[in-house]
């Protein structure tokens, strides 16, 4: 079920959908909350989970000239405010690209979360300082071929984070869950059995 929400002043489309445990999903730049449909992971999560995948102010269908020009902690701060004023604590996270980055963000501030995973998230690198305040289990998955994000930057996060997987798609690109779907849900839904709750 799509709906518009307000948060900070900026009118926000997310899809809803499934009851149990919260699960976010989070697009990449210039992408929206129906990549998710359309790849099948959205459906699939909510046979357990009350799934929300939300189009975020960098997304093709809530973009917002406001944050043009804002930092991505920016972008982790408002995360925090749209889940709170939708009342969603200990979410499960999903982010790609620019989203992978804002969910480390989010997730190194000590916002709310129950687990986070990441899908060729931008930035890590520079990011390394504050990765060891990630207290939640976290998994990150990158394409062999990704070489906006390179990935590389697992090993990041292998040392950084102390509960962390990092999982390579052979053949893959940066938008990996796109490139090689079916392996993408595997990885996830097996990370999910162990710490999903």
């Amino acid at each position: 079920m799509e709906h518009l929400i307000s948060v900070n002043g900026l009118k926000i489309r997310y899809l809803e959908k499934g009851a149990g445990l919260p699960f976010v999903l989070l697009h990449g730049f210039s992408f929206s909350a129906d990549t998710w449909v359309e790849m099948g992971l959205f459906d699939d999560l909510a046979k357990q989970y009350k799934v929300y995948s939300f189009d975020m102010p960098y997304g093709s269908k809530s973009r917002s000239d406001k944050f043009d020009a804002a930092d991505r902690d920016e972008y982790a701060s408002f995360l925090r405010d749209l889940l709170k004023t939708l009342d969603i604590q200990e979410p499960l996270l999903l982010g790609a690209s620019i989203s992978g980055d804002v969910t480390l963000r989010y997730l190194s501030a000590g916002y709310s979360a129950k687990l986070g995973i990441v899908a060729g998230p931008a930035g890590v690198k520079g990011l390394a300082e504050r990765l060891g305040r990630i207290a939640v289990p976290l998994l990150a998955v990158w394409g062999s071929k990704d070489t906006i994000s390179p990935p590389d930057g697992g090993q990041v996060i292998e040392t950084r984070v102390k509960k962390s997987e990092v999982h390579i798609l052979q053949g893959a690109g940066h938008a990996c869950y796109l490139d090689k779907p079916e392996e993408f849900k595997t990885i996830v839904r097996d990370f999910l059995k162990r710490f999903g709750g």
